[in-house]
């Protein structure tokens, strides 16, 4: 027996913003975007205006969301959106953007600090939460889940079903600005979602039949998209391959994968998707020891483990990290042994194994 549970509204394709009422949401959005611009650049932010503006829906920007949002950032979004009177959010950009939204929207409908909302979770309530993604990476458009930055700089997720965004718009063209290290950043990012839904404990043949999918687009497309950055055909597969791992990781969940990689991110700035890629190739060898079939369903397309790590290294040649000792240490305590993420990998994980990988690399 086996559950499937993603109510978000999918728009995908180009000039998937034209046949969206935004008036259905609400009256005033609060537009949450990244601090760097690209949504102007990439032609979404004018899209959404004037489709806002047909309606006569007013609007409020906030632009100031950076790579992996602190929880001061969700707070100030929701005080704005609150003082303004918004009643629904439109998140634009990449993963940041996008997580950023659906905890701003539950903040302020909630009328709670975002700390709070990890003490509450499935009680949380949300105004309408529009995504429109312009990266091809985290799947956040299609997921049930917001990955922040606490207080002490830690990154924390927060997953509840009641954070699922109302609609999802993924348009293709708005990635062809992309600079090929995004590029690369976040369709490794898709990769890993993919490896890691078909490794999951918790797989479904409904997720692996999506995974798999997604797994021939990055195969196809990854490495030339980067080559002929303006090949929409190219980015529609990374596109779609993005969207796909979004959805195959809200019933999956991810693995120890990603687990691993949040240090590398928070105290060493290596970006998420590279961050996963530093040990993606070792926990699947283990698992392999464990569960050899699903690592062959996983890992089938490149032609089998060592395809799938000759694939990442040809796009992303991993760097030595050469960790001392004490920061391997350091790293391997802040994994919760028994979270999800650890438990739903195959294989056994402890803190011994966990600091041997930190040392390896």
């Amino acid at each position: 027996m086996f559950s499937f549970f993603n109510p978000v509204d999918l728009r995908f394709g180009e000039n998937a913003i034209s046949g969206v009422d935004f008036a259905l949401f609400g009256k005033r959005a609060l537009i949450v975007m990244g601090k760097g611009g690209s949504a102007k650049k990439n032609s979404a932010i004018n899209d959404l205006v004037n489709s806002l503006n047909s309606k006569g829906i007013s609007y409020n920007l906030f632009s100031e969301i950076e790579e992996n949002p602190s929880f001061d950032l969700i707070d100030k979004g929701a005080e704005i959106f609150k003082s303004n009177g918004c009643d629904f959010v439109i998140g634009v950009g990449g993963g940041s953007p996008m997580d950023a939204a659906k905890a701003i929207s539950a903040a302020a409908k909630m009328n709670k600090k975002v700390v709070e909302l990890y003490e509450i979770k499935d009680q949380i309530s949300t105004y309408p939460i529009i995504e429109i993604t312009t990266t091809s990476g985290t799947g956040s458009e299609v997921t049930q889940y917001a990955v922040l930055t606490s207080y002490d700089g830690r990154k924390l997720g927060l997953r509840t079903k009641k954070l699922f965004p109302t609609l999802a718009i993924v348009d293709p063209k708005y990635t062809l600005t992309m600079p090929a290290d995004v590029t690369i950043t976040t369709g490794l990012d898709a990769l890993s979602q993919l490896v890691e839904s078909i490794l999951s404990k918790i797989n479904t043949p409904i997720t692996d039949a999506m995974a798999v999918k997604g797994l021939e687009l990055i195969k196809q497309s990854l490495h030339q998209v980067v080559r002929e950055p303006s090949n929409i055909s190219h980015r529609s597969n990374v596109a779609l391959a993005a969207t796909l791992s979004g959805i195959t990781i809200s019933q999956t969940g991810t693995t120890i994968v990603h687990a691993l990689g949040y240090p590398l991110t928070s105290h060493i700035g290596i970006r998420h998707g590279l961050a996963n890629m530093m040990t993606i190739c070792q926990i699947v060898k283990n698992a392999a020891k464990f569960e050899p079939q699903r690592v062959k369903i996983a890992t089938e397309v490149f032609g089998g483990t060592q395809g799938l790590c000759d694939f990442i290294d040809a796009i992303y040649p991993r760097p030595k990290l050469k960790l001392s000792e004490k920061d391997a240490e350091e790293f391997a305590r802040e994994i919760d042994l028994k979270s999800g993420q650890v438990l739903n990998t195959p294989g056994v994980y402890d803190f011994d194994f966990v600091k041997e990988i930190y040392k390896s690399l």
